[in-house]
């Protein structure tokens, strides 16, 4: 009984395929892997056919990190070359003038600038890509709770109970209040030249609760940023930068705590227990900037009654300027 035996040929066909085959992994990690397939198309007999088109690859527009919009290329191309008029009406019709970003307790509204976005994407052409979306911020906001303050003089640590809540910490402001550094007696010393009280550069003057000879002062911003460091929240110091950077936090979505003037005065003066001149203005208060619009207005959190307000920039700037241009950044 005979049997067919296969020809060289036909034996070493299979033979090369499964070596190729064997051989697979190696290749992976070199990064060989179009070779190899190349070479089980030739194992095959394959020889002389066109290997089948790439597929085009995907565009990807993303917003401040983020994934705006994302586009298959392959409807956009033909015969291997982008229909750059196509993607571009596909891309304006798509593409919104205005888009808002959330993350976390962070609302940012960008205008996209949407000329730039079709050009920069048709200069990848048809293997597409990634394209962050050249966008200009025009409004923000932070989840920032109301809090009244408790105590006549305790609006910076009402205002910091704001900004701690605002980062994901409660803490009550009259614990605040307990453990914020004081500086001088509690009531002022004497009178004119000689007059002496603390300073509130480096701690809390007066009584949180008025009363008293003076009715209390309150403090500056770095003892409320030591006492915010204290509690998990670093606060960076804008004290006197200019109003266009507290503007740029704002719309990045980062809250802002700032010292205003409700009143320009009246203003007192005396020397801290370590001589220093001390001039201060009556009116001193804290709020929290928890925002600004598109029309450059800015959000007020004020613990003085415990509301939320809208002021003009021309307004809050007056107020600023009064205490200094104080401010901290959470």
């Amino acid at each position: 009984m005979s049997r067919h035996r296969p020809t060289f040929r036909s034996r070493r066909k299979p033979l090369l395929r499964r070596r190729l085959l064997a051989a697979l992994g190696l290749v992976v990690g070199l990064g060989l892997i179009p070779v190899a397939v190349a070479a089980l198309r030739e194992a095959d007999g394959s020889q002389g056919r066109r290997p089948e088109a790439a597929a085009p690859g995907s565009l990807i527009l993303r917003l401040s990190g983020s994934q705006l919009l994302r586009l298959d290329l392959a409807r956009f191309v033909q015969a291997d070359r982008l229909d750059r008029g196509k993607l571009s009406r596909a891309l304006l019709r798509r593409l919104p003038r205005v888009r808002s970003v959330r993350r976390g307790g962070r609302r940012v509204t960008y205008r996209l600038d949407r000329s730039a976005t079709v050009r920069m994407s048709l200069e990848l052409g048809p293997a597409g890509g990634a394209v962050e979306v050249p966008a200009r911020a025009v409004s923000a906001s932070v989840t920032a709770p109301v809090v009244a303050q408790e105590l006549r003089n305790n609006c910076e640590t009402a205002a910091l109970e704001i900004m701690l809540a605002s980062a994901g910490t409660r803490v009550d402001q009259l614990r605040l209040q307990r453990g914020l550094k004081r500086d001088g007696p509690l009531d002022p010393i004497g009178s004119g030249p000689s007059r002496r009280w603390g300073d509130p550069e480096l701690g809390y003057v007066g009584r949180p609760g008025g009363g008293g000879v003076a009715g209390g002062f309150g403090v500056y911003q770095r003892p409320i940023a030591d006492l915010a460091r204290r509690n998990g929240l670093r606060l960076t110091d804008l004290t006197r930068v200019p109003v266009r950077r507290i503007y740029a936090e704002l719309r990045r979505g980062r809250a802002v705590m700032t010292w205003v003037g409700l009143s320009d005065g009246p203003y007192g003066q005396w020397r801290s227990p370590r001589g220093r001149e001390v001039r201060v203005n009556f009116g001193e208060h804290t709020v929290v900037l928890n925002g600004i619009r598109s029309d450059g207005s800015v959000r007020v959190v004020n613990p003085l009654k415990g509301t939320r307000e809208i002021w003009t920039r021309t307004r809050f700037e007056t107020m600023w300027e009064r205490l200094g241009r104080r401010a901290l950044l959470a």
